[in-house]
């Protein structure tokens, strides 16, 4: 640990993942682009079929029940599922192939998917629990996938290339979260049964993109830990995580950073109604904003290939700056600021936690790593929401941004404080 502290002062100069067993070559850079090419591509599909069923599901719900409290109960199952399985997924995303993980779990989801929708177009009094079910599966299903995801994207990139493969991905994942929306609402509203087949579709997609990954199929690329139990694979990824003070200290910056965007993202269409007095298709273009300004970042960051602490710093402070500004100055053209601070710090933020956290541990530990922060911040988001409402409720809007935007800025305060501006990485640090 002595020689990670070390490297969080200095660029690292160090092999991105070992030596290829039996004397074979490692990939040659136009294959590692094909292969990375499929891997985005694959994550991109994937990613805006996501944000069709983030809307379809809780509508099929709602036409069933008219009930918020079922709909809340339908959009908490992948929360649950990370906190209930999360630990379990990753150390076992850690044990297989991850391009096995990445098919199967895909074409799992794409099952899933389908019945849904074969379920929702036959039967009119479809019931509930099915529909609960399905998000449960999905929710599971997607935590181990999403482990093996991050564990894989160091074996198919270079090390110095992660930060630009990241901002692709965050790229891809921006337009999902502006495009995405506005295409379920278009599906959703010609029959919720296609939604679901959609979203299969984009799953069944994702999947064979992951197969066309070569690199993910040579077993000397992958580092199997030892054969020990499941929960010593789990207390040995929370041991090197708990280690690192370097990502310790950026997971508490992120986690004010999600506090921050969950509290808003609560309460925000309140805030537009009420305050700024803005119907649907105003909230629709601010979203629209910042899913577009998330893009723009996401592609700058392409020009880089260091993992900077003060990056990180700067995401989250224009992410506070942002929502600040809401709670201080409300009008229409602050919160255009406001999304668009939010798109590029969110994004600018998360992209260099990313690379961060894969250059900072060895691959055969990504998954276990990436679970366990991703429970950190799941764990925060209840609070988070219901802390929020209680103070929109028992002030106002205004003061839930206030205090949110604070909390943001003050988390950067204490990662400059703490040496995080100090971190630069440059490379991964290799497997051992």
């Amino acid at each position: 640990m002595a020689r990670r502290a070390a490297m969080a002062k200095t660029a690292t100069k160090v092999a991105d993942v070992p030596a290829p067993a039996g004397g074979r070559q490692a990939p040659d850079p136009r294959r590692r682009r094909e292969d990375f090419a499929w891997f985005w591509r694959a994550w991109t599909v994937s990613t805006i079929g996501d944000q069709v069923t983030l809307v379809a599901l809780p509508f099929a719900v709602y036409t069933r029940t008219h009930s918020a409290l079922a709909v809340g109960i339908a959009a908490s199952m992948q929360g649950a599922t990370t906190l209930l399985f999360g630990l379990y997924a990753g150390a076992l995303a850690d044990r297989l192939r991850h391009r096995a993980v990445l098919v199967a779990t895909d074409g799992s989801r794409a099952l899933v998917l389908a019945l849904l929708a074969v379920l929702v177009a036959t039967t009119p009094d479809y019931p509930v629990a099915a529909l609960y079910a399905g998000a449960f599966l999905l929710g599971a299903l997607g935590t181990l996938h999403d482990a093996s995801h991050s564990a894989a994207l160091p074996l198919v990139v270079r090390g110095r290339d992660l930060l630009r493969a990241n901002g692709k991905l965050s790229a891809s994942e921006s337009v999902g979260n502006a495009g995405g929306p506005a295409l379920a609402g278009v599906l959703t509203a010609l029959g919720v049964g296609l939604a679901f087949a959609t979203d299969g579709l984009s799953f069944l997609l994702s999947a064979l993109g992951a197969a066309r990954v070569e690199v993910l199929k040579q077993p000397e690329q992958i580092v199997h830990a030892d054969r020990k139990s499941i929960g010593e694979d789990i207390r040995e990824g929370l041991r090197a995580l708990r280690s690192d003070r370097v990502v310790m200290h950026a997971l508490v910056l992120v986690t004010a950073g999600n506090v921050m965007a969950v509290a808003v993202e609560a309460q925000f269409i309140p805030y537009a109604r009420q305050v700024l007095h803005v119907g649907a298709r105003g909230i629709g273009l601010y979203f629209a904003i910042g899913g577009a300004a998330g893009v723009v970042t996401a592609l700058a960051l392409g020009r880089s290939d260091t993992t900077r602490g003060t990056a990180m710093i700067a995401g989250a402070a224009i992410f506070g700056l942002g929502v600040l500004a809401a709670g201080i100055f409300p009008s229409t053209t602050t919160v255009v600021f406001t999304y668009l601070a939010a798109g590029a710090g969110s994004v600018l933020q998360i992209t260099h936690w990313s690379s961060l956290r894969q250059r900072r541990f060895p691959v055969r530990l990504l998954g276990r790593v990436t679970v366990a922060t991703r429970i950190a911040l799941f764990g925060i988001m209840p609070v988070a929401y219901i802390a929020g409402g209680v103070l929109a409720k028992a002030d106002s809007p205004q003061a839930l941004f206030v205090v949110a935007g604070c909390v943001g800025l003050v988390a950067c305060l204490w990662a400059w404080a703490v040496g995080l501006a100090k971190v630069r990485l440059d490379d991964v640090i290799a497997d051992s």
